[in-house]
């Protein structure tokens, strides 16, 4: 009653593990509107809960199974690419990418999820169950942290599958370095009594090729029974077993067996466990095949004239024997028709099309497979040289025209004809002509335009205008200049002619003496402000000038000259008039202009 009691409890223990499993992977993150690529593996790390900087990415470590040479743990070649409009998804083609496996249906791969920034693998996932029905979809991380099985010293995160059973495709069940089992699911072909018995017998090259019993041994049986994680050789066994989910009697015949004892032999290493101190239940319960996926074997592939066959094969999944075995047939395979070949070819001629048979032949058995008959277009007309028909020549107002016309050499068709315009005739110059001429003066230059007209129609063909030269004589009618008598302190000046334009002076009024203005002045008696009469306008005259007015004392003094603004009285405004011209604000001439006297 024990007996049965127990394996209703321990069966209810995985109903509850795998509606726990479903209910994680119900609520994991969702990425709404995407259709994953069927031929890639995906891992979400929003849904995981990893912070991605920008230098971050998910490396895909993919091992076991078939694959005869992994990648090295940090390989650059299994860093994923961020998957484009889904932010936190990476994806990964391991099978066309630079990974280049070839994963093969059927057969149960692991697979681990590292955030790495290139240089540093950090954060990762606990080993993680796939096959190729796994491509397409996403895995995620629940939060849960799992022991290493292979270093206790360090946890991994626990992955699955979205969408995906977890029972099948999940966390990989093990026995850790220190004897606890970690993970939910068996390896194809593999029973929790395997997984035991394999803890006593097989030397891991991860455990110093020495077994888990070995390893686990040493971490927890062999330190002080006082140190935190002690552990008994009977308390370690039992743990390992209920966690397995075996009875004692199992346990008892697992250590038992040959096998294990040869090695408690060859490593000097026993064991004191006691079935009757077991805490583990007894008996074991009948065996119940879990039947697997079905897998394909003797695999004979058809031609398209023999249908080939196979065996489709279930195994159970926990002791590996098989369940079942049915052959079938492939159905015939499809022809595999070569090129195009070309039979029966008639070629043709510019009048009556030929004809040609397109064929298509089996590469494989050589049957025909199609054949179409089908018309050539006709063929081209053979064109002769260009001819010239209608010709009529153009004038220098009309353009004459001509056709160009193509006959076929072969049946002498007329191809094409098309008419052309000749371009106008070439106008005909007549002698440069001169027009609008316009005399050059002393100042401006003078101009006229030199035009060509055609002799055949009269065409005005050019027009240019161009420019001439001044000419220092040619003067309009100059400007009689009477002579100015030279007052006290002002010069005068003798008469002459003036040119308007050009400002030269002449002596007569025929402009044939040029005479230059300082020839003209007739000097005055006195210099125009040389107040102390040395015959020079400086800055000394003004200062004369100043004193002479407050009655100081000088050498010598013209009061006529000191006269500077012409008023007949020597003052303050000369001063200022005097100072006005030394330092160039203005002359005495526009003085004068400014200032007319009656």
């Amino acid at each position: 009653m024990l007996k049965k009691f127990l394996s209703l409890l321990l069966a209810v223990m995985m109903i509850v593990s795998v509606l726990t499993v479903g209910f994680v992977t119900a609520n994991a993150a969702t990425t709404d509107g995407f259709t994953p690529d069927p031929g890639k593996l995906y891992f979400d790390t929003d849904g995981t809960g990893w912070e991605m900087g920008t230098k971050n990415k998910v490396a895909f470590h993919i091992f076991g199974g078939d694959i005869e040479k992994t990648l090295a743990w940090g390989a650059s070649k299994s860093i994923g690419a961020e998957t484009e409009g889904q932010p936190g998804v990476f994806e990964i083609d391991p099978q066309n990418g630079k990974q280049g496996y070839t994963l093969n249906p059927g057969v149960q791969y692991k697979i681990i999820f590292v955030r790495t920034d290139g240089k540093n693998w950090t954060n990762q996932t606990y080993d993680l169950f796939f096959t190729t029905d796994c491509f397409g979809h996403i895995a995620y991380s629940t939060g849960d942290m799992l022991e290493n099985p292979v270093d206790s010293t360090k946890q991994a995160l626990a992955a699955y599958w979205k969408d995906m059973d977890a029972t099948k495709y999940g966390p990989v069940k093990a026995i850790s370095s220190i004897g606890n089992v970690v993970g939910e699911c068996l390896e194809k072909g593999k029973t929790d009594y395997d997984i035991m018995k394999e803890f006593f017998t097989e030397d891991k090259s991860d455990f110093q090729d020495k077994t888990g019993y070995q390893n686990a041994h040493k971490f927890k049986c062999e330190i002080s029974e006082t140190a935190d994680g002690y552990k008994t050789e009977q308390k370690l066994i039992d743990d390992i077993g209920a966690g397995l989910g075996l009875t004692k009697d199992q346990v008892k015949e697992i250590i038992e067996s040959d096998e294990v004892q040869a090695k408690f032999t060859a490593t000097e290493l026993g064991c004191s466990w006691s079935y009757d101190d077991s805490t583990l239940p007894a008996g074991s319960s009948a065996h119940t095949h879990t039947p697997g996926e079905p897998v394909i074997e003797n695999d004979t592939p058809s031609t398209c004239k023999v249908a080939g066959t196979y065996d489709e094969v279930v195994y159970c999944i926990e002791c590996g024997e098989e369940i079942s075995r049915e052959t079938k047939n492939h159905e015939l395979a499809a022809h595999t028709p070569g090129e195009v070949q070309i039979e029966n070819d008639t070629p043709s001629t510019c009048k009556v099309a030929g004809t040609y048979d397109e064929v298509v032949y089996c590469t494989v058995c050589g049957d025909e497979l199609s054949r179409e008959t089908k018309d050539h277009e006709l063929a081209a007309h053979t064109p002769g040289e260009v001819q010239i028909e209608n010709d009529t020549p153009s004038t220098c107002k009309v353009a004459g025209s001509y056709d160009e016309v193509v006959y076929c050499t072969a049946c002498g068709d007329e191809l094409s004809r098309e008419t052309k315009n000749h371009e106008l005739a070439a106008h005909t110059p007549g002698e440069v002509q001169i027009e609008n001429e316009k005399a050059a003066d002393c100042v401006n230059g003078g101009s006229y335009d030199e035009v060509v007209y055609c002799t055949a129609c009269g065409d005005e063909l050019s027009r240019e205008t161009k420019n001439t030269d001044p000419d220092p004589n040619a003067h309009p009618a100059l400007t009689h200049v009477e002579e100015v008598q030279p007052t006290a302190s002002v010069d005068g000046v003798k008469e002459h002619f003036e040119c308007p334009l050009c400002g030269k002076c002449f002596t007569d009024e025929a402009g044939t003496i040029e005479v230059s203005p300082e020839d003209l002045i007739i000097k005055a008696e006195h210099v125009r402000g040389d107040a102390d009469g040395n015959g020079v306008f400086n800055s000394l005259d003004v200062t004369v000038l100043q004193r002479k007015l407050v009655d100081y004392d000088v050498e010598s003094f013209d009061a006529i000259a000191a006269d500077a603004d012409l008023s007949g009285d020597v003052d303050v405004i000369d001063v200022t008039l005097m100072q006005r011209v030394l330092v160039k604000m203005t002359t005495f001439e526009k003085w004068d202009a400014r200032h007319p006297k009656a």
